[in-house]
């Protein structure tokens, strides 16, 4: 018989091997979710094998044509650049782009090359040049994306040919290395990195169920420590990045070759709107529970933990007993306890359905409703279809996305700056990308002059980081951002970057390989973290120096001083030349998101008016998905890059209500859908009463404000409620009126409140 100390042992260590089995599953979750469709790692593959393999061509160019050593290791350095940017940026799935691409980007670097070798024989002209191809570089970027590649391989080749002051009489080397470089990384992209659309989209389908259970698992922690605060923002961070893989997904549909030709780009479209719906429920019910805790009966807390560990862990049985149970009124009760366990009933059921294709990949019918939770939305209410295309339903990606990731802020911030009715020579008249280009070209000019004041042979590193300063950015709060974490990027560098050379002085091979690793790491976190990128870049830098024997820590301080001046310089002009304001862009931002709001309140109230011609709910909550994103973008970029006046609590409130309003409206557009083409005009008259609410707060200039007495707010309830009243009181339609409600109380806490 085992003594009472061994039984002790035992549980201990199962209980330990169970926390450790269940900590490995989450976090093996939350890697998967953080890289969608393995971009990232992709992205530094591609780097990785495209400088190697780049560097090993131009190396048996320099050999056949034997090269002097120090020519030669120009054309390496040159080739290596331009491996780097085109490998990295470079990401259109159509080979024809490809091409194209690959073809202005070697005609740009061949421009800039030659540029920076004729200028530099005169150092002012030189100079000179470098603020004119700054702005040039920049001011390209109007005509597309593939612009930007272009504009910066242009910047990238004067700028080497430049600081490392060649011979003229090396111009045609360098040429031919460009040449050469360009044709390989090009066939590269052609054929060995070439991604997979159909394999892409499938990682980004495991990254979102990834995230799913990552978020279920957030919710059982606020259930097992309700008064944890960092909890409950886990889950609400939980539900955002979902929410930003969904909008991937919906971007990636738009390529033809993504899907199998069994599959239906319009049913995997209303699949993802499905799980972000019940993880919406989930979550929200989970919170609910949370919060009233104290009365709710140990057993139903007991059966809640099952469901979401269950959930956790993929097991569809297990979870699916246990949400019947609780949705029973002899077992569950009601309230949130119910709410839990019908929105993971429902998950469950999504979930399956994506498991078993054939039963509704290239259908439009809807599936029952379970539990409490509406049925999924139909797919499109009447297909268009294609010329000549019998059967092939119409479908437009309502997310475009740039290089594979989800669109930043330029747009809204293009919206923010410009303005059509302006005086002719206002400079709100200008566009965003002609008021970025004026500032790097300012920048540039600046960062030169201080530069050479620090360092005369160092002062293109002040220049480097003036310029980066405006790229990937498009408000002052982005810059400070991006300025800063250069800044703090570089300095963590240098430190490590002076460890490590102690460690691979003498050692080539071990230097190569820490350099490429570098390489690797900078590229797979950039989309992560800046700082890290920028860390990584800063110690492959030092590599760099390490191999051509110029290594020393008084270089890496110049480095630090002038990358720490160059980043000031582009924050000062993003905030004084022309500046796009974070301020006016979050207000573009939600006041874009209202309008969509209120678009998908109106579509749903022509639905139950069973209106002549309504819109497609499916692509509208896609649409708010995608403006909600922008609010939370803009919310960040206000509240982490400024450092005065950006009211941070007042704004994260406030955000914390538009990203409410928009799981609801989601929620209610698939219960209205739900209702199967009921027509209920006093329905409909509540709906269109929220919708003109909407649009009314769309309007206003700005929500903040000092709080009022609620009284004061009763119109639009009342309006609202004498609609309601007279709606026939069925399950359906008590699940659309309390959607309603919630709606209508999330605008009354949106509305500014007089004095």
């Amino acid at each position: 018989m085992s003594s009472p100390s061994s039984i002790r042992s035992r549980a201990l260590l199962a209980a330990g091997s169970s926390r450790l089995r269940l900590e490995v599953r989450d976090g093996r979750d939350r890697l998967v979710a953080s890289d969608p469709g393995l971009a990232r790692l992709g992205q530094a593959v591609r780097a990785v094998v495209g400088v190697a393999t780049t560097i090993a061509v131009e190396a048996a160019l320099v050999a056949v044509t034997g090269t002097p050593t120090t020519v030669g290791l120009l054309a390496l350095m040159l080739g290596a650049v331009i491996a780097m940017t085109m490998s990295t940026s470079i990401r259109e799935e159509s080979r024809r782009v490809i091409v194209g691409t690959a073809t202005g980007a070697g005609v740009a670097a061949a421009t800039g090359a030659a540029i920076g070798v004729v200028t530099a024989q005169v150092h002012a002209v030189g100079l000179i040049a470098f603020a004119v191809v700054s702005f040039v570089a920049v001011w390209v970027r109007r005509f597309g994306p593939r612009w930007v590649t272009v504009g910066f391989l242009l910047w990238q080749a004067f700028f080497f040919s430049l600081f490392l002051d060649p011979p003229v009489s090396t111009l045609p080397l360098m040429l031919t290395a460009i040449g050469v470089g360009t044709l390989w990384v090009g066939l590269l992209l052609l054929t060995v990195l070439h991604g997979d659309p159909q394999v892409r989209l499938s990682r980004t389908v495991t990254a979102l169920r990834a995230r799913a259970r990552a978020g279920v698992a957030a919710a059982l922690e606020v259930i097992d420590d309700p008064d944890d605060v960092g909890a409950v923002r886990a889950v609400r961070g939980q539900l955002v990045q979902l929410a930003e893989i969904s909008l991937l997904l919906d971007g990636q549909l738009g390529t033809s070759r993504a899907l199998p030709p069994w599959m239906s780009a319009g049913a995997v479209r209303r699949w993802v709107v499905d799980l972000e719906i019940g993880m919406d429920e989930l979550c929200a019910a989970a919170l609910e529970l949370s919060s009233r805790r104290d009365e709710v009966p140990a057993t139903v807390l007991d059966e809640v933990r099952t469901v979401l560990r269950a959930l956790g862990w993929g097991d569809a049985e297990t979870a699916r007993a246990a949400a019947q149970r609780l949705t029973t009124t002899d077992h569950g009760g009601n309230g949130p306890a119910r709410r839990v366990g019908a929105a993971a009933g429902f998950i469950v059921e999504t979930v399956r359905q994506w498991d078993s294709p054939p039963a509704w990949a290239s259908t439009s019918t809807g599936r029952a409703a379970h539990g409490a939770v509406a049925e999924p939305l139909d797919l499109l209410d009447e297909p268009d279809e294609p010329d000549g295309s019998e059967g092939v339903e119409a479908f437009e990606a309502v997310v475009t996305l740039t290089g594979g990731n989800l669109p930043g802020s330029a747009a809204l911030a293009a919206r923010a700056v410009t303005r059509a009715d302006a005086p002719r020579w206002s400079p709100t008249r200008l566009r965003l990308t002609t008021r970025q280009a004026i500032q790097a070209g300012v920048a540039a000019a600046l960062a030169i002059v201080v530069g050479e004041a620090i360092s005369p042979q160092r002062y293109y590193w002040a220049v480097i980081a003036a310029f980066i300063a405006f790229t990937g950015t498009a408000t002052a709060g982005e810059t400070i951002r991006k300025g800063v974490a250069r800044v703090v990027g570089t300095f963590g560098g240098l430190v490590a970057a002076v460890g490590l050379a102690t460690l691979t002085s003498g050692q080539p091979v071990a230097a190569v390989l820490t350099l490429l690793g570098c390489i690797f790491l900078a590229f797979y976190v950039q989309e992560l973290s800046y700082t890290a990128m920028i860390f990584f870049i800063t110690v492959m830098l030092g590599e760099l120096y390490t191999l051509l024997h110029t290594f020393s820590d008084q270089v890496l301080l110049i480095r630090l001083e002038e990358t720490a001046a160059g980043a000031l310089i582009g924050v000062g002009v993003s905030l004084l030349v022309l500046p796009a304001g974070t301020r006016a862009t979050l207000r573009i931002a939600r006041r874009t998101f209202l309008a969509s709001l209120a678009d998908l309140l109106d579509a749903c109230a022509d639905r139950l008016d069973r209106a002549a011609a309504h819109r497609d709910l499916l692509t509208l909550v896609v649409q708010m998905g995608a403006d909600a994103r922008q609010v939370v973008r803009g919310h960040r970029a206000m509240t982490k890059g400024r450092l005065f006046g950006a009211d941070r609590e007042g704004l994260r409130h406030r955000i914390s209500v538009l990203g409410a309003l928009d799981a609801t409206a989601r929620a209610l557009a698939a219960a209205v859908d739900a209702l199967g083409g009921r027509t209920l005009p006093e329905l409909a008259g509540a709906v269109r009463a929220v919708a003109t609410e909407a649009r009314r707060l769309e309007a206003v200039t700005s929500l903040a404000g000092p709080h009022r007495d609620p009284d004061d707010d009763t119109d639009l309830s009342q309006r609202v409620s004498e609609h309601l009243d007279r709606v026939p009181n069925d399950p359906s339609t008590e699940r659309v009126c309390a959607l309603v409600r919630r709606l209508t109380d999330m605008l009354v806490l949106l509305t500014p409140r007089g004095g």
